[in-house]
């Protein structure tokens, strides 16, 4: 038996050590005293795969050690001397990863366990990702992918993303990274605390019903990723707001698909009714403006960024964005500079203010009254009106006045005659939405008698109905059918897009509903259940999927997509809200946000701008940092 301190380093032994213990297995062991001590872990898994029915728990698939040893000893003789050995490093992973490719492993197929001497090989990897970060994703993708199906298996997850377990040095002699920021950032939290303000990453907050500021939740510390893969996803989104534009332009076509889900949804029932009006009006607006914000979340196991959705309604946070940006670039001049020059990384400043201001400015101008106003249609109560109040901000300095106000507050303060859509006596241009993008906006039936004048106006609506309506997830499903995206794009365009699109499964056909609930019942968390809404909070996940669909009718079902779940790797993320540290196992999602302009079926403008990251903890489903599920972040890229 070995002995050994537990819980004073992170070893390969300790994620199957708590697996064995919870699985009642006939089989003990000790933590290693070190991860350095190769010989023990020989003992381990010598012992490990002399289990009865071995195979029936673990995998095998890394059973040659012989190839690991040696890798492991260049490891540990690089600290016992000081000396970095990189080029040693990189040539045992490009070694590791022959082996892998030329003996077709499969990792943890039917949801199998790892053996020791492959938890081995994980924590050799998570050792190379600590002394030279990003250098498996930027250079050894089977290996970086190996990784991806191990740290995406469910069972696994609860050991790996431990945050007691993700932060521990790796032995006496390997120093976790995350350790050295965490002391600074600890150190350091008032300062980076009003530092947030003074950047102005502000949020309004209400409690006991007070309204008071404090600094936005904000990352203290960014994300990793190649650039050019923002330049990729800028591209996509292009493209992307092609096929949005393109869509609202054809009534007929976007009916007949949402026409279904009217017969149960009053929401959608209510915008087709009142976009049918405007189809056959003559004082209707020529022009339809849409500012759109495309999400992708990474894939781990295909190293992809994968499209979660797009949105055309109430984007948010491009100004906080920005901020965040800026604050990052501030820490890594100071706090964090010893860690930017050893790794050779820095802050991305990749701006969106501009392209949210422009967009409205350009749509303005289309109205040619420069004594006419821009309407802001809110919420009662805006947590992010500081977000909110900067375009305003910028609008005021091109000399164009908003009004803010509510649906409720138009109430006999809104009219339209020959088309001239008057507010509070003003002649509005242009009404931009920060709400009515779900049915609980809209308090009474006046709220959607303005919501139908301003419709019917002529204008300019940011979205407009249309385009509103093509923001449906159901449009999301049908978008992978090649015959379909191909009214919008050509073959080419199609193929590109397409590269990013995520599997989805309707409840189109009743006599498919079985083999559908069959296959998520399978591995429910492979898969997310949405319905046709915005704003956070309303998926399904993972047990919750199968008995959500069983109490609903078959014609209910219609209103819901089945996704395929994207899976990232986590990485330790620093969190403040309010001051307070929270240090977790997170996930990045990263938005391009940027903008089109029609005439009639003609794309005026199509634009991007830069970008947002939303960082929220691994474990939490849903994703919003308005809805209080994330934090704004940013991203480092190398600086060699």
């Amino acid at each position: 038996m070995i002995q050994s301190q537990p819980y004073q380093y992170r070893f390969g032994s300790e994620p199957l050590h708590s697996i064995v213990k919870s699985l009642n297995l006939p089989i003990q062991f000790e933590y290693v005293q070190e991860i350095c001590i190769f010989e023990q872990l020989i003992k381990l898994v010598e012992i490990s795969e002399k289990l009865e029915n071995y195979s029936k728990y673990f995998t095998n698939s890394i059973n040659k050690l012989e190839q690991l040893k040696p890798f492991y000893q260049t490891i540990q003789s690089s600290f016992h001397q000081g000396v970095d050995k990189k080029n040693e490093i990189c040539e045992h992973c490009h070694n590791i990863q022959n082996y892998i490719i030329q003996n077709q492993f499969k990792y943890l197929e039917h949801e199998k366990l790892l053996s020791v001497s492959d938890l081995l090989l994980v924590e050799l990897l998570e050792i190379v990702n600590n002394m030279y970060p990003n250098i498996l994703y930027n250079h050894y993708q089977i290996l970086y992918q190996f990784l991806a199906k191990v740290l995406s298996n469910n069972v696994l997850q609860n050991y790996y993303f431990n945050v007691d377990f993700m932060m521990k040095d790796f032995s006496p002699n390997i120093k976790n990274a995350q350790n050295i920021l965490k002391g600074i950032i600890q150190t350091n939290l008032p300062t980076f605390h009003d530092f947030a303000q003074c950047q102005g990453i502000l949020y309004r907050y209400k409690e006991d019903g007070k309204q008071f500021p404090d600094n936005c939740p904000v990352s203290l510390f960014p994300l990793y990723i190649n650039y050019d893969i923002i330049n990729d996803l800028k591209k996509k989104t292009i493209l992307q707001q092609k096929v949005v534009a393109k869509m609202g332009m054809d009534f007929e076509w976007y009916t007949s698909i949402l026409g279904r889900l009217a017969k149960h949804d009053e929401f959608i029932r209510r915008m087709i009714s009142i976009q049918a009006k405007v189809e056959k009006s003559e004082t209707k607006c020529p022009y339809t403006i849409c500012i759109v914000r495309n999400d992708f979340l990474h894939h781990a196991s295909l190293n992809q960024w994968m499209q979660v959705e797009y949105n055309c309604i109430a984007i948010s946070f491009g100004f906080i964005s920005d901020r965040v940006q800026k604050y990052h670039s501030l820490l890594f001049d100071s706090y964090y500079k010893q860690i930017r020059e050893n790794y050779k990384v820095k802050v991305k400043q990749d701006l969106n203010h501009d392209i949210m201001v422009d967009a409205l400015h350009k749509a303005y101008g289309l109205y040619n009254n420069k004594n006419a106003i821009v309407l802001i249609i809110t919420a009662e109560f805006e947590g992010n009106i500081y977000d909110q109040r900067y375009i305003e901000k910028g609008l005021a300095k091109l000399g164009i006045l908003s009004k803010r106000t509510t649906f409720l507050r138009l109430i006999g303060n809104i009219t339209s005659e020959n088309g001239i859509l008057r507010a509070f006596g003003q002649e509005v241009a242009l009404v931009y939405f920060r709400t009515g993008y779900t049915f609980d906006q809209y308090d009474n039936e006046e709220c959607w008698s303005i919501r139908e004048m301003i419709e019917l106006s002529k204008a300019l609506k940011c979205p407009s109905l249309n385009t509103q309506l093509v923001n449906f997830k159901k449009l999301q499903q049908i978008l992978l059918d090649e015959t379909q995206i191909q009214k919008f794009l050509n073959k080419d365009e199609a193929k590109l897009i397409s590269e990013n699109y995520c599997k989805i499964w309707g409840f189109d056909h009743e006599d498919q509903h079985e083999k559908l609930i069959e296959m998520i019942q399978q591995n429910p968390h492979d898969y997310v259940l949405k319905p046709q809404r915005e704003g956070g909070g309303n998926n399904y996940y993972d047990d919750q999927i199968i008995p959500e669909l069983l109490k609903l009718t078959p014609e209910q079902r219609t209103e819901f997509i089945v996704m395929e779940r994207i899976k990232p790797i986590p990485r330790i993320g620093f969190l403040m809200r309010r001051g307070q540290l929270d240090i977790q196992a997170v996930i990045s999602e990263i938005s391009v946000i940027g903008y089109f302009i029609n005439e009639g079926e003609k794309i005026l403008v199509n634009e991007v701008g830069g970008y947002l990251v939303r960082t929220k903890r691994y474990l939490d489903n849903e994703g919003g940092v308005a809805a209080g599920y994330a934090v704004v972040d940013s991203f480092m890229v190398s600086d060699s």
